[in-house]
């Protein structure tokens, strides 16, 4: 059976950013907090959060995110190894956001890698 599909385009008149950002744990992190600040105005629309595979450990992380004045704006615990995840959002950024990640635990014999997407509007 042979279908169609149209698309009907209407004009955008904003701009679209990414920011991807990827952790990577060694065995001697120190299962502490990881942060990064990304210079980063407009509005935050999606966070993609991407947990590799932990060697060695069940591992869990807590994915944070600040804004410029040090305020908690998103926030999500118990993120699984091997486990891709997605959050839609509209949160107002001026200046930046801190982008922290903390684990459960440091992997025990290899690296641990979790990618965060960030997009958003200017």
């Amino acid at each position: 059976m042979a279908g169609t599909v149209t698309l009907k385009e209407s004009p955008f008149t904003g701009s679209v950013w990414e920011r991807t950002l990827t952790y990577v744990l060694t065995t001697t992190s120190g299962g502490d907090e990881i942060t990064l600040h990304v210079p980063i105005s407009g509005i935050l629309t999606s966070v993609i959060c991407k947990v590799g595979e932990a060697a060695g450990i069940t591992g869990t992380l807590t994915l944070a995110i600040d804004d410029n004045n040090d305020n908690e704006i998103f926030t999500v615990a118990s993120l699984a190894e091997s486990t891709t995840y997605s959050y839609e959002m509209y949160k107002t950024i001026y200046g930046g956001l801190t982008v922290g990640v903390n684990p459960s635990d440091d992997p025990t014999s290899s690296t641990w890698t979790i990618t965060v997407t960030l997009r958003g509007l200017a």
